[in-house]
């Protein structure tokens, strides 16, 4: 799967559903999903302990076999984009992360500048990337 591609093609629904102006909890939801694939395209392939991962799922997969209490597949993205992009990346998708659950799992109202915010962070994140 083409992750960068997967990152534009939200990233375009993200701005769609901010044109539009009603749907401000999908602007949230689809900024940091975009988020989610441009950092994975950014990290991956990745070199842990010797083993080298070529995408999130095998990287999880593997990484964490025979892991009781293994983070969640949100927590572990976290915990990867901390430590191999750093704090400032780490902010903004952070950020973003919180917004989504939120949105999505407990108030789906989210204020228009919140939306606003979402995707003017989103292309920040967006530029950081080098790949």
């Amino acid at each position: 799967m083409d992750k960068k591609a997967h990152a534009e093609h939200n990233k375009d629904a993200c701005k769609l559903l901010h044109t539009n102006g009603n749907y401000c909890d999908w602007v949230v939801t689809t900024a940091f999903y975009s988020a989610l694939h441009f950092v994975q395209h950014e990290i991956f392939p990745i070199t842990v302990k010797g083993n080298t991962y070529d995408t999130f799922d095998r990287y999880y997969n593997g990484h964490y076999f025979n892991v009781k209490n293994k983070p969640s597949k949100h927590v572990s993205t976290l915990n990867l984009v901390r430590s191999e992009l750093g704090d400032n990346v780490y902010q903004i998708y952070d950020w973003l992360f919180g917004l989504c659950m939120n949105a999505r799992y407990h108030n789906y109202q989210v204020h228009g500048f919140i939306a606003e915010e979402s995707v003017k962070r989103l292309e920040r994140l967006k530029a950081m990337m080098k790949k």
